[in-house]
């Protein structure tokens, strides 16, 4: 049976597909309106910015997404993303209201599949040891929030910050953890999307871990 094989390929050719109707969304807008709406810079034909804790650039109107500092391929989830940040962007002002995933339209759809991507992992690291997250947070030089036992929020994309947050369980409460938005997000990023950039930040801050001494 190559059932698993057959899964990725299709994962792949989803991914593939939304990613030429992404480069074709981007060459429909006008760049200079790209780059004001989303926080992003363009200068020659180039848009560049920051996607968690590295630089990117993606040409216009190809949608061509490369790493600015190293010559290697990018992740096409990634590529998709980018994309659809940079075309979708409003141009809003951060509300600085921070709400939940499910508050965001169409988050009860994609609960599951955020919670087992975004929370499961990153409740597992830190739900027993909070100060790790804030070692973490501390050595990443990120801002930290009053939520929780530790919060801290990342500007996973220049105009999508979001905050990871737990409560550190004992013998009488189990551990939780949430991961909080600005209200506006949902001008920015489509909520399928915000799925993959909110695991993205739990990633980083999961594997952060390992370079704690």
């Amino acid at each position: 049976m190559q059932t698993g094989n057959s899964n990725s390929q299709h994962l792949q050719d989803g991914y593939q597909l939304a990613y030429e109707k992404a480069c074709a969304g981007l060459a429909a807008k006008n760049p200079e309106e790209i780059a004001a709406n989303s926080g992003a810079e363009f200068d020659g034909g180039v848009f560049t910015l920051q996607y968690i804790n590295e630089m990117y650039t993606v040409s216009y109107p190809e949608g061509e997404v490369s790493f600015a500092a190293r010559q290697e391929p990018v992740p096409i989830a990634t590529k998709v993303v980018l994309l659809h940040y940079l075309f979708t962007a409003s141009g809003h002002a951060l509300s600085g209201q921070l709400i939940s995933f499910k508050e965001i339209p169409g988050g009860m759809i994609y609960l599951q599949p955020f919670n087992g991507r975004v929370l499961g992992g990153f409740k597992a690291i830190f739900g027993k040891k909070s100060g790790l997250l804030r070692q973490v947070g501390e050595k990443l030089g990120v801002t930290f929030a009053k939520y929780g036992d530790v919060a801290i929020t990342l500007d996973i994309l220049p105009r999508i910050p979001i905050t990871y947050v737990i409560w550190e369980g004992d013998e009488e409460f189990p551990a939780n953890a949430t991961v909080l938005f600005d209200a506006t997000a949902q001008y920015y990023l489509p909520t399928e999307d915000l799925v993959v950039a909110a695991a993205a930040g739990a990633s980083l801050l999961n594997k952060a871990v390992r370079t704690l001494s």
